[in-house]
């Protein structure tokens, strides 16, 4: 019973904001229904025919696709400009026809636009992809001006239904993917959360339990991170009366930062039999149910915090009568002081949000301090990476024409095809790579299944059904991984070859995945060979780019302690650097799967997460608010170390991008002098002690992070020198 409700839970919180559903969903609707009305129309006429009704679909979907403006008002506009893209591209198209290889020039003067005009914007480039599609259609059908009307009455259908479906029956609610993705945010720290309680109740903890639960917290992570950038899009104030983009931010952070210090402090509890102690056992047990019944969203819980709250204070007074000098204690006793402060920040922020929905005032947020935005004065030497892209792109498409000519005569922009998507969305050798292996793995096993479900199905219901389940799926799963939308699509055009062809043979789907492997083969060629991106310089840059930001996140952090009322948006931060650890472990992937070099990388990755759970705990300080210390040597110390840090963060910039002369700081005298000059046993200076202690909290994951950095610095030939150097 467990397990069917572990995995349905899973099911349901598996697409946070169901975006995937709701573009699937629309994309294949709105082919449908472009296909049906252009049928109608076409019977209704007399007319036969069938291209314009799939030329109606295919623009119907695109109108869904490619669409990506930033603002609705700006998605219209440029769902009615696709609309115009077509019909130009088809007209010329029909014009070209009947000049040879005119069309193919115009093709490859296509693929040039739809990458080089990437750079003024996105519209520029739907436009190029939409003007490119449409005359690689009007090419492979080989359509006649007398054809056109028809044609360009498929366009109008087909954008009417994308604008349709985009900006009225299914139109943009960010309210609603927001609440979705909370629910789904949700679910998962749940299901996190029942793993936990039986890592509690285990004696012995199975490794495969280890694996499960890290897991389900990669999967938490992502949803948060989903649901921090819905909230940049909406109030939540509009859905939670009363709570604040900056509330929910921090509560999410928390959520996801007691989860991942939970794994390792529990594991280390279990190792030192912490859990024989039955009251502490009992309590965290209690803890871990009471946070995990909480309704922190719901106007009128039926669990509120108030036994979260409890079952906390019952810790503290556990931990109060453990003696910490009593040898069978002293080990683990700081790792429930971890959970306990974690879980007191979590509840803190649980509650405010509970009591804000509840008064339903709106709160102020902070203002962050202004900061300038810097322009980059520094001109790319060379040309840029989108007329490089442009450039790639032109030639791959000339050699497929030429190959797909000598391969298949009556195929031959199959071929240009598959090498123009393959370098879409690539910036690497490694990258393109791996999406020339997904496709040709894609194409090869969607071209077998489709023949053979093709062969057993007859033209008719069923298979036109098939067919836009192969739509749906393929743009369902295509943000997932690109092998299965190549999959779904390849199954998809057999189906379509089968209705069209009234049949389908081995030698077409053979072509079909021969072509492809060409294309994609030309593309990954062209891309090693001309202009080249190495996967590692692409790496490097990613690094260099979370270094910096890191710099900043320290630096921000750091500041806070002396200068007066300096505001800190952590949180926010700690989520962008998030992303950017993210990017860098999809950069390094085309690495890590191969052979070469692997290892080191694996390394240096560990590294960087280990660096990104201290800056978390940065965020999780208990010190949230007001920070500032007003002692001058405090002042002299926080100032010595922001320095020395932002020195070494400068070094490892430099040592990552191959620089040679490097030193870092290990601050291990600066941090003994602090610790060494802090006095017990004076009770006159007990309000200065207390303040020292609160420093040493404050900074003891800066202290990890810069370790951290002088070990990456040192791997890369970073010279190793003491404060007094």
């Amino acid at each position: 019973m467990f397990i069917f409700s572990y995995w349905f839970s899973r099911l349901v919180a598996a697409d946070p904001g169901r975006k995937r559903l709701k573009t699937a969903s629309k994309a294949t609707i709105s082919v449908i229904t472009a296909v049906v009305i252009m049928l109608i129309v076409l019977k209704a006429a007399g007319s036969s025919q069938i291209t314009a009704a799939i030329l109606s679909g295919v623009i119907g979907l695109m109108g869904i696709l490619v669409v990506n403006d930033e603002t609705t008002k700006a998605k219209k506009v440029t769902t009615v400009l696709v609309a115009l893209s077509s019909a130009v591209s088809l007209g010329i198209g029909s014009f070209l026809s009947r000049y040879g290889q005119a069309e193919n020039v115009f093709l490859v003067l296509l693929v040039f636009l739809s990458f080089y005009l990437q750079k003024f914007g996105i519209r520029y480039f739907s436009l190029s992809m939409v003007a490119f599609m449409s005359f690689y259609f009007a090419s492979i059908l080989h359509v006649t001006f007398s054809q056109l009307p028809w044609l360009l009455a498929g366009v109008i259908v087909g954008a009417c239904c994308a604008f349709i479906y985009n900006f009225v029956i299914f139109k943009d609610r960010p309210s609603n993917v927001l609440r979705s993705s909370m629910k789904s945010f949700h679910i998962q720290v749940n299901l996190v959360l029942d793993l936990i309680i039986e890592l509690i109740q285990k004696k012995q903890i199975e490794p495969a339990q280890i694996k499960q639960y890290n897991r389900n917290i990669k999967k938490l992570a992502e949803y948060a991170r989903v649901a921090s950038e819905e909230l940049g899009n909406t109030d939540p104030h509009d859905i939670w009366p009363g709570v604040t983009a900056e509330q929910m931010r921090l509560y999410v952070f928390d959520t996801v930062m007691l989860l991942q210090t939970y794994s390792p402090a529990i594991r280390k509890l279990s190792e030192l039999k912490a859990f024989n102690h039955f009251d502490i056992q009992q309590v965290l047990l209690k803890l871990v149910e009471s946070i995990r019944e909480a309704e922190v969203l719901n106007e009128n819980p039926t669990h509120s915090l108030t036994d979260a709250a409890q079952h906390l204070q019952e810790l503290r007074q556990k931990l109060s009568e453990l003696e910490p000098q009593d040898k069978r204690y002293k080990d683990w006793l700081y790792l429930i002081r971890r959970i306990e402060t974690i879980s007191n920040h979590v509840i803190d922020e649980a509650y405010e949000l509970q009591q804000a929905i509840v008064k339903q005032e709106k709160q102020p947020q902070k203002e962050a301090e202004e900061q300038e935005d810097e322009e980059d004065n520094d001109e790319e030497k060379g040309l840029k990476p989108s007329t490089k892209k442009s450039i790639q792109a032109v030639i791959t498409a000339v050699a497929t024409l030429i190959f797909g000519s000598f391969l298949s005569p009556s195929h031959q922009y199959w071929a240009l095809l598959a090498g123009y998507l393959v370098l879409l969305g690539t910036e690497t050798i490694g990258s393109t790579f791996v999406k020339a292996v997904q496709r040709s793995v894609g194409t090869l096993l969607g071209a077998a299944v489709g023949f053979v479900v093709a062969s057993y199905v007859s033209p008719g219901i069923l298979e036109v059904t098939l067919l836009f389940i192969c739509v749906f799926m393929a743009f369902y799963f295509f943000p997932i991984t690109y092998s299965f939308m190549s999959f779904w699509i390849t199954m998809m055009l057999a189906f379509m070859y089968d209705m069209l062809l009234g049949g389908i043979s081995e030698s077409l789907l053979l072509a079909r995945v021969l072509d492809t492997v060409v294309g994609v083969g030309i593309g990954l060629a062209v891309s090693t060979l001309v202009f080249p991106k190495r996967t590692r310089d692409k790496v490097t840059d990613t690094s260099v780019e979370y270094v910096a930001a890191l710099k900043e996140f320290v630096h921000t952090y750091l500041h806070r302690f002396t200068k007066q009322y300096a505001f800190a948006n952590l949180a926010d931060k700690g989520m962008e650097l998030e992303k950017k650890l993210k990017q860098l472990h999809v950069d390094s992937d085309p690495i890590i799967k191969g052979f070469v070099g692997r290892s080191r990388l694996q390394q240096f990755l560990t590294v960087f997460t280990a660096i990104n759970y201290y800056a978390k705990h940065l965020v999780a300080s208990s010190t949230r608010n007001e920070a500032f210390y007003k002692e001058a040597e405090f002042h002299g110390v926080v100032k010595e170390v922001e320095e020395k840090v932002a020195s070494n963060f400068t070094q490892l910039e430099k040592a990552l991008r191959g620089e040679r002369g490097t030193y870092v700081y290990t601050l291990e005298d600066v941090r003994q002098k602090i610790e060494q000059s802090l006095d017990y046993f004076d009770t006159s200076v007990q309000s200065r002690n207390l303040q020292h202690l609160q420093l040493l909290h404050n900074i003891y994951y800066v202290w990890k992070i810069n370790q951290s950095v002088v070990h990456l610095a040192k791997e890369l030939g970073a010279e190793e020198i003491s404060n007094e150097d």
